[in-house]
């Protein structure tokens, strides 16, 4: 074996050392994936985009140092902003992550809603089993979240707390689930002495009543 050998495969256990500690980095704290929710295509495209990356770099010999870290500031720069936009407005969840979609409401199919998402009974049926619920006369509401998965609620129960801010942002579908307004919302933040959503870790509407938890 020459000297070449080593230095070139040296080279290569270097930058797959390198490539490590980045998705490491990256997975820890970059990840788009961080909260309680299954992967969206989003985050399987960011995360195929990181390997395409890290696989250039660890086999192509013309991809320096250099090279390799202009490229990971840029994509990790990139990341930062969309990753502000979708967790820290409503408008960037709605695209990015979803909203939930109500297909039951008071017992009844929503035939257009289930077309649209393209769901079907069957689906349903199978998913409330799971949760041991055979008729749906036993349902009030149903709504697929937007990690796929079902919930619902049985008739004779109390409906679920609605979220109105999460972490400073004001979350429109909620505001639409009770049929209030941001006006609304603005008032009984000044009714609890806070003066603005931003100030507000989480706001939900739970039987009739605001409850608040501040961020400090």
């Amino acid at each position: 074996m020459t000297w070449d050998f080593f230095i070139n495969y040296g080279m290569v256990a270097i930058k797959l050392v390198m490539a490590i500690g980045v998705a490491a980095i990256f997975l820890k704290f970059f990840n788009m994936n961080n909260q309680l929710k299954q992967m969206t295509p989003l985050d399987i495209i960011l995360n195929f985009l990181l390997s395409a990356i890290l696989s250039n770099f660890i086999l192509d010999s013309d991809v320096t140092v250099t090279d390799f870290t202009v490229i990971v500031a840029i994509y990790g720069g990139l990341l930062y902003i969309l990753n502000k936009f979708t967790f820290g407005t409503d408008i960037g969840r709605r695209i990015f992550v979803g909203t939930p979609r109500v297909i039951i409401d008071d017992g009844h199919f929503d035939a257009k809603m289930m077309k649209r998402w393209k769901v079907n009974a069957r689906d349903v049926a199978a998913a409330m089993r799971q949760q041991d619920i055979h008729s749906l006369r036993d349902v009030k509401t149903a709504q697929i979240e937007p990690n796929g998965n079902l919930t619902v609620i049985k008739r004779g129960t109390y409906k679920y707390p609605v979220i109105l801010i999460d972490n400073g942002v004001v979350v429109a579908e909620g505001l639409e689930k009770i049929n209030r307004d941001e006006k609304w919302l603005m008032r009984q933040l000044r009714a609890h002495r806070v003066a603005d959503a931003d100030d507000v870790f989480i706001a939900q509407w739970d039987k009739n009543k605001m409850e608040i938890i501040k961020k400090d």
